[in-house]
């Protein structure tokens, strides 16, 4: 099984440890319950940064695919998947390129956590490169 992982879980887990540190450091002052609420506020998203950071990433194997993504994680075996493409989202300065995922259902299914921003017509070198990987073990399980 081979996982890759975004540049960005790093930020994230970071991001996720500086707010916990402020909200004990808030919690630590408060003296009334209403000073709890900017603690839970910030102390929340903390916790979900901190923990869901590290598994922040896609795994593929013999099996299928496996998403696991900031709020949850998706699975799709390889039977299931007609085609491993780069989609363009875009934007208003610039666009951003994601991993999509091809479904023999006829939907799809964009690996969001996994994308990056592209300028102009040139594709995301990196997304690429993960979408051909994520295509050619598709190819190798079928």
């Amino acid at each position: 099984m081979r996982k890759r992982r975004t540049f960005w879980a790093l930020g994230y887990f970071l991001m996720g440890c500086a707010c916990l540190f402020v909200a004990v450091v808030m919690a630590a002052g408060a003296d009334r319950v209403i000073h709890l609420i900017p603690v839970a506020v910030i102390g929340v998203p903390g916790v979900l940064l901190t923990l869901r950071a590290p598994v922040l990433g896609v795994s593929c194997g013999p099996a299928g695919v496996r998403y696991s993504g900031l709020l949850g994680a998706r699975s799709h075996a390889w039977a299931d998947i007609r085609e491993v493409r780069v989609a363009v989202v875009p934007g208003t300065v610039y666009s951003s390129d994601v991993p999509e995922l091809v479904l023999a259902s006829g939907g799809t299914d964009q690996l969001l956590m996994l994308g990056g921003h592209s300028w102009g017509r040139t594709r995301n070198r990196r997304v690429t490169r993960l979408a051909a990987e994520l295509e050619a073990a598709r190819v190798a399980a079928s």
